[in-house]
């Protein structure tokens, strides 16, 4: 009986690798992203990933995020920063994995809970215009930039998942620990830092929308 009862065991843990290998043979998964942050920031990006099963996926996305409203401005004497840079900006990649719950059928789709942890690589490099006035009627332009601050976040979104077929969207909420001015604090211009036009915002908070297709 103990002996029937092991080998039953280890057969059950042999078969769950091949159950998860045999999920449906849409593995390849691409995605259009948003999120809308408390930074006062936006993102987009598009991804894909390969699912090694129905539940787990494994990928990155490249994308872009840039500041949507002036927290700040830098200016001196007969000097400020350039209007189109006064929002910072940035392209990154962003590997990630995909872990998703068994859905819950209705009608003819699924729900199921989605959670996206990912790496943001940010361009290490930032360059900005300096408009500088040295008479009233002449205006010089200069480009100052770095490649300090902040190049590198962790975030992570959590939320629900809808499939319909090969098609669905996932929504909820994002959080991230991505300075949007880290790189703008390290820039200075005629000795004036930038440090003091720009906030510190160490954690930012939002929501997300992703559509996607399998195939």
């Amino acid at each position: 009986m103990g002996n029937r009862l092991i080998f039953s065991l280890v057969a059950a843990l042999m078969l769950i690798p091949a159950q998860l290998s045999a999920s449906d043979d849409d593995c390849n998964r691409i995605s259009l992203n948003g999120t809308l942050t408390s930074s006062d920031s936006y993102s987009l990006d598009v991804a894909y990933h390969y699912m090694i099963c129905r539940y787990v996926g494994i990928g990155g996305s490249f994308g872009y995020w840039s500041n949507y409203y002036e927290d700040g401005w830098a200016s001196g004497r007969n000097w400020n920063i350039d209007d189109d840079d006064n929002k910072p900006s940035n392209y990154y990649l962003r590997p990630s994995m995909i872990f998703k719950s068994p859905g819950v059928r209705c009608r003819d789709t699924y729900w199921s809970i989605y959670v996206e942890p990912g790496l943001m690589l940010n361009v290490p490099y930032q360059r900005v215009c300096i408009e500088s006035f040295p008479n009233w009627h002449e205006t010089q332009y200069h480009y100052i930039s770095t490649t300090k601050g902040q190049w590198f976040a962790t975030d992570l979104r959590i939320g629900i998942c809808l499939n319909c077929g090969p098609f669905g969207l996932s929504a909820g909420y994002m959080v991230s620990n991505l300075d949007i001015y880290s790189q703008y604090r390290h820039l200075s211009y005629r000795g004036v830092s930038f440090k003091n036009f720009y906030p510190e915002k160490p954690v930012m908070r939002g929501a997300y929308l992703s559509l996607f297709c399998k195939f």
